[in-house]
């Protein structure tokens, strides 16, 4: 019986396994006999130094120390000082340990000695100074091993003596420099509450003094927007008080570099908020006082625009307060802003036309060619605004119909607000018939304008016309164009009315006649 195709198949992979475990194994075997892996180097030097300082291993750490014989009585103290001045100084980079060499021979591309490594530099004036490892060959471990150099130990006491924690280094008990939860002393744990309470207290009692000395020069002030910035950043102000209080006083209390770093990040993020939370009061009381302003009484019309404007700059702040909060904590805010660039493209491209009336509903606002209830007239229709929205605008015409137009169309429309004329203009042509002599059309024209021009109504801003202009089809023009002191439209109907019916007694006074369509037809009999 043949085996199945599957079965064969199982027993090639078990057999190329098989192979290939033991092909491992002798590699192994091979590399085994010269291990370059357990060679020393000058970062598995420091790691080590640094492993031994923060498990309280000083004796272990001064074994990595070059020290003459005479020196060897302060080696616990010069390996507990070099451990503070690599944390504080040399650990506040961290990609630091990343740039030291891990080849057994160290970088022999530095330029220095061939038995030596700089592993970093430490500020001083007026130049930086080296902190370098010398590899030396020890008899006692029959190896050689890379150990901090003598001249390197020998600047350690002034570089110690440098640091915002000495004093607390010297005086504090050992048990209160052991290390605790998080890699911070217990002397972190316990002094960090004690340091946000007393900045809180020192902003709060600083804040309230700024209010004191400023309250007077803001009371001689007749305007209202400093009494509401007063008043309104006077959390802010406490917030970034309390920041810079802390900042100033966490090198003088934290002792182990994470802590600094950590809470230094934290500080400038607290600070960064402050700014924003600033920002964001002075947007409330800018609001406010747009809308207590007189320009936007007088521009009714306007305040659906205020919501708005208001969401968006409260949009804007809250997201540079979270990319900058992002960005100073170490996350990659470049992918987040090109994201919210793409979709805010997307959500921009899918809604064109309702950002397009809402632009146009703004400008419509701003520029205002038309206000609620005015009489307008837009391409053929006539009617009073009822209603401007942030999208539309409804005009409702004399027949008492509802039409919407969308503000972005309306923005580029030709309107025309008939509300906004300070004068009304009366323009009538008046036919008179062909019986009429020409003496009698020159003294009905004189009639005409005598009445019209001491009317009491009549606005003498522009010249007032009565002509005779022409020869009708069936009677003779006169046209008069007059204009009047009247705003509102009832009242200039009613005007109208009383000034036409005064014209046409004129005319019935000096024997004329109002001329209406008519033709003569010659009646030609037949030829002799």
């Amino acid at each position: 019986m043949r085996p199945s195709r599957s079965f064969l198949w199982c027993r090639w992979a078990l057999g190329l396994a098989l192979l290939l475990t033991l092909w491992g194994r002798s590699t192994r075997a091979d590399g085994e006999s010269v291990d370059l892996g357990e060679a020393d180097t000058p970062r598995r030097a420091i790691e080590r130094f640094l492993g031994h300082i923060a498990a309280g291993r000083y004796a272990e750490a001064a074994e990595d120390l070059e020290l003459h014989s005479h020196e060897q009585t302060d080696r616990l103290r010069l390996a507990k000082m070099l451990g503070a001045v690599i944390d504080r100084r040399l650990s506040a980079d961290p990609e630091w340990l990343s740039h030291v060499s891990d080849a057994p021979t160290g970088d022999t591309k530095d330029g220095i000695a061939a038995d030596q490594d700089e592993v970093g530099r430490i500020p001083a004036s007026p130049i930086a100074e080296p902190v370098r490892l010398r590899r030396i060959y020890s008899r006692e471990r029959g190896e050689y091993r890379w150990l901090f150099s003598h001249k390197t130990m020998q600047r350690v006491p002034g570089w110690y003596q440098r640091l915002d924690d000495v004093w607390l280094r010297e005086h504090l008990p050992e048990r209160l420099l052991r290390k605790g939860p998080k890699g911070f002393v217990l002397w972190e744990w316990l002094a960090l509450p004690v340091v946000l309470t007393i900045s809180g207290l020192f902003a709060w009692l600083l804040t309230l003094l700024l209010g004191l000395l400023l309250r007077p020069f803001v009371r001689r002030s007749a305007a209202r927007w400093d009494d509401l910035l007063l008043e309104r950043l006077r959390r802010p102000l406490r917030v970034l008080l309390a920041v810079v209080c802390w900042s100033l006083v966490m090198p003088y209390v934290l002792i182990t570099g994470q802590a600094e770093r950590l809470f230094g990040n934290f500080a400038r993020v607290g600070f960064l908020l402050g700014l924003f939370f600033c920002v964001w009061r002075c947007v409330d009381v800018g609001v406010q006082m747009v809308r207590e302003s007189e320009w936007l009484k007088s521009h009714p019309s306007a305040m659906g625009v205020i919501p708005l404007g208001y969401r968006l700059a409260e949009i804007t702040v809250a997201t540079l307060a979270v990319v900058t909060t992002l960005q100073e904590l170490g996350y990659p805010v470049t992918s987040l802003v090109a994201g919210l660039g793409i979709g805010g493209l997307a959500v921009a491209l899918a809604a064109q036309k309702t950002v397009e009336h809402v632009f146009g509903g703004v400008m419509l606002s701003i520029d205002q060619p038309l206000r609620l209830g005015d009489l307008v007239r837009v391409e053929d229709v006539v009617g009073y605004v009822e209603q401007i929205g942030l999208r539309s605008t409804a005009i409702r015409t004399l027949d008492r119909s509802l039409v919407t137009f969308p503000n972005g169309k309306l923005a580029d429309m030709k309107i025309e607000c008939l509300q906004a004329r300070d004068h009304m203009r009366l323009h009538s042509q008046i036919g008179i018939t062909y019986d009429a002599t020409a003496s009698q059309i020159d003294t009905l024209r004189d009639a005409i304008h005598s009445f019209l021009s001491n009317h009491p109504k009549r606005w003498p801003g522009l010249p007032l016309r009565v002509h005779f202009v022409g020869f009708g089809e069936s009677s003779l023009n006169l046209e008069l164009m007059a204009w009047w002191d009247e705003s509102d439209w009832d009242r200039f109907l009613e005007l109208r009315h009383e000034v036409l019916l005064q014209v046409m007694r004129i005319i019935e006074q000096h024997g004329a006649k109002i001329a209406f369509p008519t033709h003569t037809v010659h009646l030609v009999g037949p030829r002799p």
